[in-house]
C-alpha cells in the first residue's frame, strides 16, 4: 500500500509540470480581428513630414480611438487613427522623431489637448516612421512592435512605414528666336500598416480612408504643437516683468493664442498669436485694443518680449 501510495504521489507531482511545459508551447490564441480606419489629413501628415525629412530619417506617433465590435458572434475592434504630432522643424543629427516617451513632450501635450477639446478617448496606437529603402519592418520595428504590443494600454499596436518617390522632369528646345523651357516635379508617397501580433511579429493589415465617418481634430494651436517654445515666451516675458495670461479664443474663430500682459504701473496690453506663429507675425494691441505701429519686419527669430519692447 505504501508504495502505491508512493508512486500516486509521484504521478501527481509530475502531471502539473507537465501540464504548464504544455501550455508553455501551446500556440498563443489569435488576436480579435481588427477593422482600421484612417483620416485622410493623417496620410496628408505623414507624406509632408516625409518629404520635409529631405534623406533623413523622421516619424511619430499614431494617435485614434478604439472601440469593441460584435459581428457575426464574433468580438473585434474598430481603430481610428485620427492625427498624428509632426515633428519639429529642426533635425538634429540627421533625425526628427515625435514620441509619447521621456523626450515626448510635444506628442504628450498634444494628446492631452485634443482630449480635452474633444473629450474623445483618445489613445497612443502606434507609431509611423520614413523607410528609404524596403517598406517591410525591420529587425528593429519588429522589436519594438512586440515590446509596445505588451506594454502600450492599446488593445491594437500599429505601425506605419512611410516610402516615397520624388522626380523632376525638364524638357529645352529652341524655336526660332524663343528658348523653351518646360519642368515638372511628381512625387509618389505610400503608408504601409501592420499590426504587432506578438511573438510572430507584425502582418500586413488592411485600411480604409475614411473623411466623413470618424471624427476630424481640429488644428493644433502654437503653444500645444511647440511646447518649449511657449515656455521660452512665458520666461522672457516674466523676465521683463511682465505678468501674462492667456486666452485660447482667438478673433476669427482660428487656433490661435491671446496673450494679456500687465506690469506694475502701466495700462495693460494684449499680444494675439496666430495658428502660424512664430512664422506668422503677431499682433500688439495696447489697452484700447488698437493695433500698436512697429517699425522692426517680424521674423521667426525674434520673440514676444521683443515686442513689447520696441513698443515702449
Amino acid at each position: 500500500m505504501g508504495s502505491l501510495r508512493r508512486r500516486s504521489a509521484g504521478r501527481h507531482r509530475v502531471g502539473p509540470s507537465l501540464a504548464l511545459r504544455a501550455a508553455a508551447t501551446a500556440p498563443a490564441p489569435p488576436p480579435a480581428p481588427a477593422t482600421v480606419l484612417v483620416r485622410p489629413e493623417v496620410v496628408r501628415a505623414i507624406a509632408a513630414a516625409t518629404v520635409a525629412a529631405g534623406e533623413d530619417e523622421t516619424g511619430g506617433p499614431l494617435l485614434g480611438t478604439v472601440q469593441r465590435s460584435w459581428e457575426g458572434g464574433e468580438t473585434g475592434f474598430i481603430v481610428a487613427v485620427l492625427g498624428t504630432v509632426m515633428p519639429g522643424s529642426s533635425l538634429e543629427a540627421g533625425r526628427s522623431f515625435v514620441a509619447l516617451g521621456a523626450e515626448g513632450e510635444r506628442a504628450a501635450s498634444a494628446l492631452r489637448w485634443w482630449r480635452s477639446t474633444t473629450g474623445l478617448d483618445l489613445r497612443h496606437l502606434g507609431d509611423w516612421h520614413r523607410h528609404l529603402g524596403s517598406p517591410e519592418p525591420s529587425a528593429g520595428d519588429r522589436f519594438t512592435g512586440r515590446r509596445m504590443a505588451a506594454e502600450s494600454g492599446a488593445p491594437v499596436w500599429l505601425t506605419a512605414i512611410s516610402v516615397g518617390a520624388r522626380a523632376r522632369d525638364e524638357a529645352m528646345r529652341a524655336d526660332g528666336h524663343v528658348a523653351r523651357f518646360a519642368g515638372a516635379w511628381s512625387a509618389r508617397d505610400e503608408v504601409r500598416f501592420y499590426r504587432s501580433r506578438g511573438r510572430s511579429g507584425p502582418v500586413r493589415i488592411g485600411v480604409r480612408l475614411e473623411p466623413l465617418a470618424i471624427p476630424r481634430l481640429p488644428p493644433l494651436p502654437w503653444h500645444v504643437a511647440e511646447p518649449a517654445r511657449f515656455a521660452a515666451e512665458c520666461r522672457l516675458l516674466a523676465a521683463a516683468g511682465l505678468t501674462p495670461s492667456v486666452e485660447t479664443r482667438h478673433p476669427g474663430g482660428r487656433a490661435g493664442l491671446t496673450l494679456r500682459l500687465r506690469r506694475d504701473g502701466e495700462r495693460p496690453r494684449t499680444i494675439v498669436t496666430g495658428p502660424g506663429y512664430p512664422h506668422e507675425p503677431p499682433a500688439l494691441l495696447d489697452a484700447a485694443g488698437r493695433p500698436v505701429p512697429l517699425g522692426t519686419r517680424w521674423t521667426p527669430a525674434r520673440f514676444l518680449v521683443d515686442l513689447v519692447r520696441e513698443a515702449s
